[in-house]
């Protein structure tokens, strides 16, 4: 199975554990899948998520500038007008 298919597969699964009920311990019994493999692509798949989302959310009150900041410190400012896909490409730096 290549990487993309695993992924692919992965994914699926996840998805139908959502829709199981039952925990991720059954589940990823009942899939022969161990459990850390199994968490490690629940989060995957909240990143993912995130990632192919096409839409940015934005909180409070803007007024005159929207500002980033990054972990490291570094913060941007720019005007209301940006277009939201610039903002959506420097959200993902």
């Amino acid at each position: 199975m290549s990487r993309t298919e695993n992924k692919e597969y992965m994914l699926n699964l996840v998805q139908q554990f959502h829709e199981s009920g039952i925990s991720q311990a059954e589940f990823s019994k009942s899939k022969g899948i161990h459990l850390l493999k199994f968490r490690y692509w629940l989060q995957k798949s909240k990143e993912y998520q995130v990632k192919d989302s096409p839409f940015v959310e934005l909180t409070g009150q803007v007024l005159q500038n929207i500002s980033l900041r990054y972990p490291n410190g570094v913060e941007i400012s720019l005007p209301t007008q940006t277009p939201v896909q610039v903002i959506r490409s420097l959200i993902y730096l």
